[in-house]
């Protein structure tokens, strides 16, 4: 019998002609429906379109899809029956802890920490909080039953996020839109450092199904999946990153890895101005929250001051769109505050930067210019 030889990273070509066959069956991988069953989720609900930001993006003629997860250490208090917390969403979650009993994994859970480089103030401030899912505890559930079963076993899941992300590729071309995909929502998962093993099978059926071209074998992370998707202008894969420019899971080897990258602000770390002028002449962007009510004009240009440095950049609305990947290098995001419901204000106050002519942080000092 001959032997069928597939190169170890190969591409599947699509043609060009749609965006899949919608009525096609919708038969997932043994491995992936085994997963997203177990920890009670579906393809469908893996990505969201529905938050402001992506819709304010859809509004602007990108379709854009979102995963969240349970930031921090929430994962934890979520199935922890000791937890006290200031409102329902950031408190015990009986149901979680049930399903990480059932699965296993009440364990590795309780050790998961989603976001490594998050300071005092930005788990305090967190956007998780803020809008609906700081009012309800089925967000808390829906976004912790995600985290178990990544917790569980990260590639089979990064497979599954490579389905779903495949169907809201196919979305967008029914809307005749291109896709943006942002993996880390609400969480700094290494989505750059894994790697997705997908067979020429697992291409074939999302070829058939979803009209949608991937990249196979065992070394691609999800973005360097959807490699001929991203040549040809059909999908962006971005991020916001608040590890140093140089750090192994920082902006160079994000960007490195097929990611559109900017780099986050935190006012309440010790090095906060000479990070954020380190990823600016790295060729980065820079986010920085600020206390600043929504329709109020920004500041034409922020400048930062650090250890003798200075470096003044020209301001860009992040609350337009969540396009980064649109906005030059070397740019000043300003993102308004969204209040996290619950929060401890005292340590958020010290994460967002009041609208002040200057504010002086630990390492230098940020300045406003109206």
């Amino acid at each position: 019998m001959p032997t069928l030889t597939v190169p170890h990273t190969s591409a599947i070509v699509a043609p060009r002609t749609g965006a899949g066959r919608a009525n096609q069956p919708h038969r997932l991988p043994d491995d992936v429906a085994s997963l997203l069953a177990t920890f009670d989720l579906t393809l469908g609900a893996l990505l969201t379109t529905s938050s402001a930001k992506a819709q304010h993006t859809a509004a602007h003629g990108v379709h854009n899809a979102m995963h969240y997860a349970l930031p921090h250490r929430q994962l934890a208090r979520a199935i922890d029956p000791r937890t006290v917390a200031t409102t329902a969403p950031r408190g015990y979650v009986p149901a979680l802890r049930a399903l990480a009993e059932r699965t296993g994994t009440v364990d590795a859970a309780m050790r998961h920490n989603a976001c490594m480089h998050a300071t005092a103030g930005c788990v305090a401030a967190c956007l998780a909080s803020a809008g609906h899912g700081g009012l309800s505890v089925d967000v808390t559930a829906a976004r912790g039953r995600r985290s178990l079963a990544y917790v569980a076993d990260p590639t089979t899941y990064a497979r599954a996020v490579v389905f779903a992300v495949a169907a809201e590729l196919a979305r967008a071309a029914r809307a005749g839109m291109p896709a943006a995909v942002r993996l880390n929502g609400t969480s700094e998962w290494p989505w750059f450092a894994r790697a997705v093993p997908l067979s020429l099978a697992d291409a074939l059926t999302i070829r058939r199904r979803y009209g949608v071209d991937v990249e196979t074998g065992g070394f691609n992370n999800v973005a360097e999946t959807f490699a001929p998707m991203v040549e040809r202008g059909a999908v962006r894969f971005y991020e916001y990153v608040k590890a140093h420019a140089d750090a192994w899971d920082g902006l160079r080897a994000w960007h490195a890895a097929g990611f559109d990258v900017t780099a986050s602000f935190a006012a309440d770390r010790s090095t906060a101005c000479a990070d954020a002028v380190a990823a600016v002449r790295a060729g980065f962007r820079v986010a920085l929250p600020i206390a600043l009510k929504r329709g109020a004009p920004l500041p034409s240009s922020v400048t930062l001051e650090t250890h003798g440095e200075t470096v003044t950049l020209p301001t860009v609305d992040g609350d337009t769109t969540d396009a980064r990947y649109a906005d030059p290098c070397g740019v000043a995001v300003l993102l308004r505050e969204k209040r996290a419901r619950g929060a401890d204000r005292a340590r958020a106050d010290r994460f967002v930067l009041p609208y002040a002519d200057a504010v002086t942080l630990a390492d230098g000092v940020v300045r406003f210019n109206r």
